[in-house]
């Protein structure tokens, strides 16, 4: 993959070899990092949606007071992991393989960042339990192609190994810009293994609340960063073909997503009814982050903000 050339005097490094301090931010949001975990499949019927939200205790309750959730957020798009992964990065629905063998037509917001600021490339870091996912790195945009590329730590691994991977990863570099993919529910779903498909989103949830505790133990992340929390897509409803097991279509099931969002800039023990989709978290990203992302055809959601 190619890095961008960059002339410093008379010699000619990649910006990969750079740490330089950021550029100018468009904004004075107290946000400096983000950090977006997308667990992959569960539907919102065993998660949010559940009056008991007993699968998952700690969003629901450690973490509801402290932040934002939707109770209408949709992938309106091809709701597969590629295509929804994309949408959440590049801001645009794109009908994608699913087997990692396609990259996104447009840039990330992973690109765009590292464009405006400047930084080393180890300040955004994509962490994934699925392999496939390091498509997330690139677009086939020629004026983007192999350009401003971010870290990626892409294996097919369990969710507790992605999870040490990427404490790891942010105790050494401290990215500034960070996804972190899990696995579990999409995998046991398809599996058509109800129990584990159950437990794994009770683990992810646990596992998202790990991240949430290091962001707040450690002292370059704290009362700085601003954690989102969604999903690439959901699942079939329990009427629709073969329930649980897949995805794919319109449906309800498929398309019903989760969307929970707290740091520095947002309101806080917050519920919102207000319809959103997917592709509008690039945009909100770019406007607390400081960039522009002409290329998303998401809205920002200012519905998020103090002021």
């Amino acid at each position: 993959m190619a890095a961008l050339q960059v002339a410093i005097g008379c010699e000619t490094v990649s910006n990969q070899q750079l740490d330089l301090e950021p550029k100018a931010r468009h904004n004075n949001y107290q946000t400096e990092n983000l950090v977006i975990v997308v667990i992959d499949g569960p539907r919102f019927k065993e998660t949010w949606g559940d009056p008991t939200k007993s699968n998952i205790p700690f969003l629901a309750n450690e973490l509801a007071e402290v932040g934002i959730h939707y109770n209408r957020f949709y992938n309106r798009g091809a709701t597969y992991t590629t295509s929804g992964h994309a949408a959440v990065t590049t801001g645009n629905y794109q009908w994608m393989s699913n087997d990692g063998s396609e990259i996104p037509f447009y840039p990330s917001i992973f690109q765009l960042w590292l464009s405006n600021t400047g930084l080393h490339s180890n300040q955004v870091q994509i962490i994934t339990s699925k392999e496939k996912l390091r498509v997330l790195s690139d677009c086939v945009d020629p004026k983007w192609r192999g350009k401003f590329n971010p870290m990626v730590n892409a294996v097919n691994r369990e969710d507790h190994e992605t999870l040490k991977e990427a404490l790891t990863i942010m105790q050494q570099h401290h990215p500034k810009l960070a996804l972190i993919h899990f696995r579990g529910p999409d995998f046991y779903g398809h599996a058509n293994h109800w129990e584990n498909y159950i437990n794994s989103i009770k683990e992810t949830d646990r596992y998202t609340y790990d991240i949430w505790e290091y962001l707040q133990r450690d002292s370059v992340y704290r009362d700085k960063t601003t954690l989102v929390v969604t999903n690439d897509h959901g699942r079939h409803h329990d009427t629709v073909r073969d329930g649980f097991v897949s995805h794919g279509d319109f449906c309800e099931g498929c398309m019903h997503i989760n969307f929970y969002t707290t740091g520095p800039d947002f309101h806080s023990n917050l519920v919102v009814n207000q319809p959103r989709q997917i592709v509008d978290l690039s945009a909100t990203i770019a406007e607390i982050m400081g960039f522009k992302l002409p290329t998303s055809s998401g809205s920002i959601m200012w519905e998020l903000f103090k002021e």
